[in-house]
């Protein structure tokens, strides 16, 4: 269950929850930055609308990129070493190894037409200044649009400062029926209407709301909060409180307000407005990072001076006040503060002297949901725990950097890193769990059952990511801790990594002896998940070392204690066994039944390790019943996400050697150059489109690849401008010929490169005159 998984079109840009007024200008001058140069970053004060532009600027690019527009928030990330993680996570990427994180996610990257819009970058300039260089220079047809309150200091890019909202000029009278024309005036109104449905502009009021929007320096954030107070006051009311209020700012000063500290003025009298008790109420909200729901909210904002009853009507209150804002996901509501209030709330904690138990009591209320995740993942539950986990995400890392601040809280870190072992393999962030781990270990040495699972869930994550030189050590100490507290379940745990580290040198009778021994501890301490997991692999060895009985029958079992408990993740890697060994047997219908089965069970999950094993059998067993078309196909699709994970068939040679036989063979087969159009025909299908392929649930032609790639429907005023493009015209050249505006025909010129997948003018013109040869000769043979 992917964060980022989305229907339809390539992205994850946000549905916008309240209308978008003006910036028309501003959004057509950022898509002209963004066709000249690859990296624009959006500049301004707090509250200017940054965000909100670039989304709405973002939304309009989509179809100028056929990988998809990303946006990655930055806000709540603290720890820089997780940028390039965070990225992978957002776009899909599961990498399982353990390469530098960064030319990984390039390397990802190289051959993708997308747009990565990078939010709130301020607080980790330096990093996302180093990843960006890298990304770009690795990946020609990326682009990037960066939201910061200070530019990236790159080469090449183009920074884009964003004004405030247009206003009538000052001592400037203007008629209220043309206050249309001004962007201040009209969010003013439309923020009013929403609290007041009777609000409209009239003579009488037009020069309060001219003054109103003036005061506020035309800041987005400072309207929209402003325009609240009409609940509770008339405009003229609400006018002399603003000037009483910006008076003892300027101290009688004539000179100009500064911006930042009209929206801090503004934030100081939110607070004002609220009551003692809110106002406790929303510093302490501002240590939940990413949302929160009502249960986490009463946790963490409860205490002997604020009763648990209490909290859900002074949330209520901050909702009215836009000070919390309030969003329905998948039927459940939740809850944020935009980051600038977030970041006044944790100055007003800071200063209230009770920061540290608020966040103990984040942190505690966070070790509690993982502990009863950790418990309850063999169950019916999984796909609702990984969802849950991944939306509380931000909430974990905030924890977690909480925890590392001192030797006391580590332990408690160390814990919950520990008991997120399924978390982090099954969402692809490996790399962060061991990052976590080691961390964690490292300032925690304390003996305890808590260290030694930390210290093999950690082992595990370096041994899957065949980084066996750091396993070893963690793997020695969790035996050791083992013996001396007498903890059977990480003695056990230590013994099956043994036994994987020797999986991954390809020692294969050392691996089934320490399997075994590991399985049959995991039966004699009643621990399914030590039984299921180890089952897994020891299903593979035995079936290499050709003992078939005896991997399906452990696979057999295996499978009937998941359906005992209703768990379906690790039953998907168990059908894939039973695949592998019905392949060996050459029984090729049931190899693909069983993969078929663990196919539909892993893109519940959107299990990427064993989405590429299934598409590995199903290659197989096409090329074994001479499909051998598909059978391309499907080495294309797993070859993509090989490519993507990581550590291809775990690395194991045996695996690795049936994969080249069979490619090889299936390639001289059907011929290498009908092999290889088929095979990149799998590589350009999207995870999603070779899923159901695999599972005939659509048929695959060479054109319905591309279409699933590329809109290639151009309008005929598009067709109109490609054959310009191709008879050499340049933007301006097209626009004067056509008597349009040049932007018109910028806007053309993208929506035709976007459609057609093309990067470029002269792919354009090659198109066309494809396109023109296509016609004359259909024309000829007429």
């Amino acid at each position: 269950m992917s964060a980022s998984k989305s229907a339809g079109r390539a992205g994850n840009l946000p549905a916008e929850l309240t209308s978008f007024i003006g910036r028309r200008h501003e959004i057509a001058e950022i898509k002209r930055l963004l066709s000249a140069s690859r990296l624009v970053t959006l500049t301004g004060v707090g509250g200017a609308g940054k965000t909100r532009l670039s989304l709405r600027a973002a939304a309009d690019l989509q179809r100028a990129f056929s990988d998809g527009v990303w946006l990655v928030e930055l806000a709540a990330l603290e720890d820089q070493a997780l940028l390039s993680q965070t990225i992978a996570s957002t776009l899909g990427l599961h990498d399982r190894t353990a390469r530098w994180p960064v030319p990984a996610l390039a390397e990802y990257l190289s051959d993708k037409r997308l747009l990565l819009v990078l939010d709130n970058c301020e607080h980790l300039r330096d990093a996302c200044a180093v990843l960006v260089d890298t990304v770009l220079h690795a990946a020609p047809d990326v682009h990037i649009l960066a939201t910061s309150r200070q530019a990236l200091g790159l080469t090449g890019e183009h920074i884009f400062q964003v004004p405030t909202m247009s206003m009538p000029e000052p001592d400037r009278p203007t008629p209220h029926d043309a206050l249309g024309q001004y962007e201040a005036v009209n969010l003013f109104v439309d923020r009013a209407v929403a609290v007041r449905p009777d609000f409209e502009v009239t003579t009488e009021n037009a020069d309060t709301i001219v003054r109103v929007c003036q005061r506020l320096d035309g800041i987005p954030l400072a309207i929209e909060l402003t325009a609240v107070r009409l609940r509770a006051l008339d405009l003229g009311d609400l006018l002399d409180r603003l000037e009483d209020r910006f008076r003892l700012l300027t101290a009688g000063s004539p000179g100009v307000l500064p911006r930042h500290q009209t929206l801090r003025a503004l934030i100081d009298w939110s607070n004002a407005l609220c009551s003692e008790r809110e106002s406790i109420v929303w510093a302490r909200l501002s240590v939940f990072s990413g949302g929160f729901d009502l249960t986490a909210a009463e946790a963490v904002c409860s205490d002997e001076t604020i009763p648990e009853e209490d909290v859900v009507g002074l949330l209520a209150a901050l909702v009215d006040k836009s000070i919390v804002i309030a969003e329905h996901h998948n039927g459940r509501l939740r809850y944020r503060l935009l980051e600038t209030i977030r970041q006044y709330g944790l100055e007003r904690l800071a200063a209230n002297g009770d920061e540290t138990a608020v966040r103990a009591r984040h942190r505690d209320y966070f070790v509690g949901l993982v502990e009863r995740a950790f418990t309850e993942w063999l169950g019916p539950d999984q796909e609702t725990w990984l969802t849950t986990l991944l939306r509380e995400h931000n909430n974990l890392r905030a924890a977690f950097e909480f925890c590392l601040t001192s030797r006391d809280h580590a332990a408690t870190g160390v814990q919950m890193a520990g008991a997120l072992w399924f978390f982090w393999i099954a969402t692809g962030l490996t790399n962060e769990g061991r990052r976590w781990l080691e961390r964690g270990l490292d300032v925690s040495g304390e003996a305890s059952p808590v260290r030694a699972r930390a210290l093999w869930v950690c082992g595990y994550l370096c041994t899957i990511q065949e980084d066996l030189t750091a396993a070893r050590p963690m793997i020695e100490e969790c035996r050791s801790l083992g013996e001396q507290l007498d903890d059977v379940d990480a003695a056990a745990w230590a013994v099956q990594l043994t036994g994987m580290m020797a999986m991954s040198a390809g020692e294969l009778a050392d691996t089934r002896d320490a399997l075994s021994e590991a399985l049959e501890r995991h039966r004699t301490n009643d621990n399914p998940l030590g039984i299921l997991d180890t089952s897994f692999y020891l299903v593979v060895v035995t079936a290499l070392l050709g003992e078939l009985q005896d991997a399906v029958r452990i696979a057999e079992d295996a499978i009937a204690l998941c359906d005992s408990r209703g768990e379906r993740w690790l039953k998907s890697y168990m059908l894939w066994d039973l695949s592998l060994v019905a392949w060996q047997q050459s029984d090729y219908d049931k190899a693909a039944a069983s993969a078929m089965a663990g196919l539909r069970l892993a893109r519940e999950f959107n299990e990427q390790w064993v989405i590429a094993f299934c598409f590995e059998i199903l290659a197989w067993t096409a090329h074994g019943e001479r499909t051998l078309p598909r059978a391309a196909r499907l080495f294309g699709a797993a070859d993509r996400l090989w490519r993507r994970i990581g550590a291809p068939l775990f690395g194991m040679r045996h695996l690795v050697t049936f994969h080249e036989q069979q490619q090889e063979q299936a390639r001289e087969a059907l011929g290498g150059r009908r092999f290889d159009a088929d095979f990149r025909d799998g590589t350009l299908m999207s995870t999603d489109d070779s899923i159901a392929f695999a599972l005939d649930e659509r048929e695959l032609t060479r054109e319905t690849t591309a279409a699933s790639r590329h809109d290639t429907t151009l309008t005929r005023r598009e067709r109109e401008v490609a054959n310009l493009i191709a008879d050499g015209l340049s933007n301006k050249e097209i626009a004067t010929k056509l008597v349009i505006a040049r932007r018109t025909a910028e806007a053309h010129v993208e929506h035709i490169l976007g459609k057609l997948g093309f990067s470029s003018r002269s792919q354009v013109a090659a198109w066309v005159a494809e396109q023109r040869g296509t016609e004359l000769s259909a024309h000829e043979h007429h």
